[in-house]
């Protein structure tokens, strides 16, 4: 987990619902986490288990909810609203578009700095370099004790990573 935030959000196919939510980042994916109120507005059937109803639901410390996930590999952009007031997370489809109404600046820049965080840690790629070869098996022979080739070189000290272009 690296990141939690409550927030209002709104489903790109359920326009005129707006419900809270808790918004969890991990390394994998965003995780949203719905108020209760959100079950009876899907119009495919839930499992059973969804449609039980707690007796005791007030005292009882174990609440059902639904949880949406998105796949950081399916985002393919985010885009930020009017003075940092919301983002909209965009999947590969509209089932997976989803914004978030944070109404708070801060709340939005902390959330995408860790989305940025994130997104970039997980798209550098190991430096490409050789295994390091034993220094006598690179220039010479070991039996022989003689060097043939060229002087020595020092292993390449920097590092390259690439990241694929996300639009922020």
């Amino acid at each position: 987990l690296r990141h939690l935030l409550w927030s209002s959000v709104v489903f790109y196919q359920t326009p005129g619902l707006e419900v809270t939510a808790c918004v969890l980042l991990s390394t994998k994916a965003v995780y949203f986490v719905l108020h209760d109120g959100l079950r009876r507005y899907f119009s495919e059937p839930l499992q059973d288990f969804w449609h039980q109803k707690n007796t005791d639901y007030n005292n009882s410390p174990f609440h059902i909810s639904q949880c949406f996930v998105l796949k950081l590999s399916d985002l393919q952009s985010v885009n930020v609203g009017l003075f940092d007031q919301h983002f909209r997370l965009t999947g590969s489809s509209p089932a997976q578009v989803v914004t978030c109404l944070t109404r708070d600046s801060y709340l939005t820049h902390c959330f995408l700095q860790h989305l940025m965080l994130v997104l970039s840690s997980l798209e550098r790629t190991p430096s490409p370099e050789p295994v390091d070869k034993d220094f006598y098996s690179e220039f010479g022979s070991k039996t022989a004790g003689t060097l043939s080739g060229s002087a020595p070189r020092a292993p390449a000290a920097s590092a390259s990573f690439s990241l694929a272009s996300h639009s922020w």
